[in-house]
């Protein structure tokens, strides 16, 4: 009967062992403790390796020190512990996949919409004319845009006076001082601003419509769309949709 407990003992214990070393436990007594639920890379055991691992453990122990009830409640503790993480695991998991599918269907959202980014080229819309905005660092007491042609011909100036800082629109008929209809698809966009006495050049804004949304390669990537006559943009580069 000794015989037959000690080999019993023995499987146990190497049972125990095998299950302790699969996530990077050490043991070489009866008295491991079950609490080893994760491993020192990080690993979690799975349900059933866990019962397995415990049920080993009551097998391998002293029969005359068996376990007291305190240990008992740690361990299904423990074993409740391990199981929340795999739950909550398989939750963000799957909130990650739900974020990239949402990311992806308003990114598509975009594609068609005139916004205002940032950039010197102002394409001319259906009636020929172009807008944009100038985004001020500081308060003006004089600010200037500038629109020329291709050719480097100024075709409208316009004086926008004294502003306050942050952005500041401005718009043009794409018309010439007779009234007459230009025509060019595209115009080339400067502004200055005076301040303090001194003045200064600024980087003016332009509307443009999306052409493209691309699809970002992971989830931390920005979401970066193609605007026609400026390039790629990122999304927080946009300051305004017009429609």
């Amino acid at each position: 009967m000794t015989t037959t407990t000690g080999t019993t003992s023995a499987q146990a214990q190497q049972t125990l062992d095998a299950l302790l070393a699969k996530i990077g436990a050490k043991s070489s007594t009866a008295s491991s403790s079950a609490t080893a639920a994760t491993s020192s890379s990080g690993g979690i055991l799975s349900q059933s390796d866990f019962l397995q691992l415990m049920t080993s453990q009551l097998k391998a122990q002293d029969p005359f020190q068996p376990q007291d009830n305190s240990q008992m409640v740690a361990q299904m503790a423990q074993f409740s512990t391990v199981t929340g993480l795999q739950q909550l695991n398989t939750t963000v998991s799957n909130m990650q996949t739900d974020i990239a599918q949402n990311r992806i269907a308003t990114a598509a959202t975009f594609v068609g919409k005139t916004v205002l980014v940032p950039g010197s080229t102002a394409l001319a819309d259906s009636s020929g004319g172009i807008s944009g905005a100038i985004d001020l660092p500081s308060s003006a007491s004089d600010l200037t845009v500038t629109i020329s042609r291709s050719d480097g011909t100024v075709a409208k100036t316009i004086d926008l006076g004294a502003n306050s800082a942050g952005l500041v629109g401005f718009s043009w008929d794409g018309k010439d001082a007779n009234g007459n209809l230009i025509g060019d698809s595209s115009y080339q966009v400067s502004a200055a601003m005076t301040s303090g006495g001194a003045t200064k050049s600024v980087s003016p804004d332009v509307y443009a419509p999306i052409t493209a949304a691309q699809i970002p390669a992971t989830a931390t990537d920005a979401q970066t769309f193609t605007v026609d006559g400026v390039g790629t943009v990122n999304m927080s580069d946009i300051k305004a949709i017009k429609y």
